[in-house]
C-alpha cells in the first residue's frame, strides 16, 4: 500500500489563548480543491482510506477530498501538529533563516514555545504505522501538518534529525508500506496538482 502524506492547505495566521486552530484562507481552499481533483482523477492511484488530524486546517483540507472521493473521513489525534494548543499559529513564518528554523525545531523549540522532539516523533510514527494494516495496491491519504510529515519521513529514512524539510501547503509525499515493516520514500513535496 501507499501512504500519501498531505500537508494541509494554507490557513490564516491566528492567535487564541485557548489554542490557535485557524481556518483555511481562500487561497488554501483553492489548493484543497485542486488536491481533491487530483486525487479523484486518479493521479495517485486508487484511494481506499482518508484520515486526518483533527485540527481545523487539516479537516477542512480533507473535507474537499472526502467529497471528491466519496470516502468516510477518520480523525486521529496522534496526527496533530507539534504546536497543538499553542496560543499562535504562523510562528515558523516569522523565521527568515530556514537553517535557524530547522535548528530550533530539532532542538525542541519554535519561537518562545518548547516541545519534546522525541515524544512528538514517537506519537506520529505510532499513529501512521497504525494505518499500514492493508496489503493491497490502494493508497491511504493522511492529511496532516508539516511537522508530522517531517517526523514520519525522518523515521522512514533513519535521519538523526526529525526536521529537515518545509513541506509546501497541500504537498504530497508518498511512502510505500509493505508487510513486514518495509518502508520506502517514493516522493517528497509533490505539488504538480497546484499548477
Amino acid at each position: 500500500m501507499e501512504l500519501l502524506l498531505v500537508r494541509h492547505a494554507r490557513p490564516f495566521r491566528s492567535s487564541d489563548p485557548a489554542g490557535a486552530d485557524p481556518d483555511l484562507m481562500p487561497e488554501g481552499q483553492e489548493q484543497a480543491r485542486r488536491l481533491a481533483k487530483a486525487l479523484a482523477d486518479g493521479r495517485y492511484g486508487p484511494v481506499s482510506r482518508l484520515v486526518s488530524s483533527p485540527m481545523r486546517r487539516a479537516t477542512q483540507t480533507a473535507g474537499f477530498a472526502r467529497e471528491s472521493l466519496s470516502l468516510e473521513l477518520a480523525l486521529d489525534p496522534r496526527l496533530v501538529e507539534l504546536s497543538h494548543g499553542w496560543p499562535a499559529y504562523g510562528i515558523a513564518e516569522a523565521y527568515t533563516d530556514r537553517r535557524l528554523l530547522l535548528d530550533h525545531m530539532n532542538a525542541g523549540r519554535l519561537g518562545d514555545n518548547t516541545f519534546d522532539v522525541d515524544r512528538f516523533r514517537a506519537r506520529v510514527v505510532d499513529g501512521i504505522e497504525a494505518l499500514t494494516d492493508r496489503d493491497d495496491d490502494s493508497a491511504t491519504v493522511i492529511v496532516c501538518h508539516g511537522g508530522v510529515v517531517n517526523a514520519y519521513l525522518s523515521h522512514v529514512i533513519g535521519a538523526p534529525k526529525t526536521f529537515f524539510v518545509d513541506p509546501f501547503y497541500t504537498s504530497v509525499s508518498r511512502v510505500l508500506a509493505l508487510p513486514g515493516g518495509y518502508r520506502e520514500v517514493l516522493s517528497l513535496n509533490e505539488i504538480d496538482h497546484l499548477r
